[in-house]
């Protein structure tokens, strides 16, 4: 077999290996953490990135254990000047979101430097969707491993779609019919794991449970259907003190959860502090020509103390909801113990 036949059985080899692959992902992080492992073995790489282009820049990356070290913020950097030399747009002040950092690719020796890259615009539906980016120290990227990269790109596009209504489809089951933002069932399911990686790369992280003050008054004054407004109106008003990292869900009836990743308690105050001036600014107009505002209460906990667990980081967050209704309503209480 030529060199030319060789690589042809290559090409073909990748794309029906990604095909089997790709096909039954079930998420993004799923779909890239797959994807790249089986394109490292055509064109060997020490870092791969998917930087996507969402209401943030959310960036999924795979990467050998020794490229660690130089995936910093010199290098995220690095990756916003290609994306922005590819797409005329400035994504400076555009917040970098990691949905998956995996550094498990297997090890070579010698230095690492990252000195080459080379990269292909990712598009779905004839709309750029995002980047890829394959970095290593050496050798530099040939022509044919660029077109690999080229017939990857190809590929992984044919089957994002597939993968966004699956996602379409399982957040319709996980998000609130009312307010719209995410559901209980969705929040226990990540509210683990988002502990779980605070815990595992030693971040800050801290949970905000709230409710409204005296909601039975307000549906028995006014009926439900101002209340369903009064509550919907209300996280409305919320969401737009948050950031897009942040999980906000409707834990049932008037009670409500955020999960704040990478802030500690007095970061979770100044969050608090925000949406309960925000909440106590909210008029809702009534039938009767006139105008309801209520306040809310807020139990704050964070995940400093080491031996616990997210459901202790749970049991603390609404025991301090509860201290703050007991402390006069329109306020909130936190606590680290």
């Amino acid at each position: 077999m030529n060199q030319n036949e060789h690589q042809v059985s290559q090409v073909l080899s990748l794309v029906q290996r990604l095909t089997g692959q790709i096909s039954g992902a079930s998420s993004l992080s799923e779909l890239f953490s797959s994807a790249f492992r089986t394109l490292h073995e055509t064109v060997p790489f020490d870092v791969a990135v998917a930087l996507m282009l969402e209401q943030h820049l959310d960036l999924y990356m795979l990467s050998r254990t020794a490229a660690e070290s130089m995936i910093n913020d010199a290098l995220v950097r690095r990756m916003r000047e290609t994306l922005e030399s590819q797409i005329p747009v400035p994504f400076e002040g555009t917040d970098v979101v990691v949905k998956l950092e995996r550094a498990d690719l297997p090890d070579i020796e010698g230095p690492q430097t990252l000195e080459h890259e080379m990269h292909t615009i990712l598009k779905q539906d004839n709309r750029i969707a995002g980047i890829l980016l394959l970095y290593r120290s050496a050798p530099s990227f040939d022509a044919f491993e660029r077109q690999v990269l080229e017939i990857f790109s190809a590929q992984t596009s044919m089957l994002l779609g597939n993968i966004r209504a699956r996602e379409q489809i399982l957040e319709l089951a996980d998000t609130d019919d009312l307010t719209g933002i995410w559901n209980k069932r969705y929040f226990r399911r990540h509210l683990p794991q988002e502990f779980e990686r605070a815990r595992v790369y030693s971040l800050p992280l801290s949970l905000l449970m709230f409710d409204v003050d005296d909601f039975k008054q307000i549906n028995d004054g006014f009926g439900h259907t101002v209340g369903d407004v009064v509550l919907s109106e209300l996280c409305g008003t919320v969401r737009e003190t948050l950031r897009p990292p942040d999980l906000f869900a409707r834990f049932g009836g008037d009670e409500f959860a955020i999960i704040l990743p990478h802030t500690d308690l007095h970061g979770a105050f100044a969050v608090a502090d925000r949406i309960m001036s925000r909440v106590r600014r909210l008029t809702i107009p009534t039938d009767e020509e006139g105008a309801i505002q209520c306040s809310i209460s807020i139990g704050i906990a964070d995940n400093a103390p080491t031996d616990e667990t997210a459901a202790g980081l749970l049991r603390r967050a609404d025991e301090q909801l509860y201290a703050a209704k007991r402390e006069g309503k329109n306020r909130y209480a936190g606590s680290v113990t």
